[in-house]
């Protein structure tokens, strides 16, 4: 397997994640949107520079009711 289809491989569960989270339909914007809880990144940029972590750490709060989308 080679690097991108390694970065296809946790992006696309990353997409999982969030579906499982919000609305099909809104997760490309929340994706691209700045975020408070990721000091105004977008997630996109925080899951590409390795700080996958933190985004899932988010959608976790977020499923829980405990950060806002």
């Amino acid at each position: 397997m080679n690097v991108n289809d390694k970065e296809l491989i946790e992006f696309s569960n990353l997409v999982n994640e969030c579906c499982a989270v919000m609305d099909h339909d809104y997760v490309a914007e929340w994706l691209q949107k700045k975020h408070p809880d990721l000091n105004m990144e977008r997630p996109i940029d925080r899951f590409r520079s390795g700080g996958s972590k933190s985004v899932y750490q988010l959608l976790y709060f977020i499923e829980k009711d405990e950060a806002d989308l």
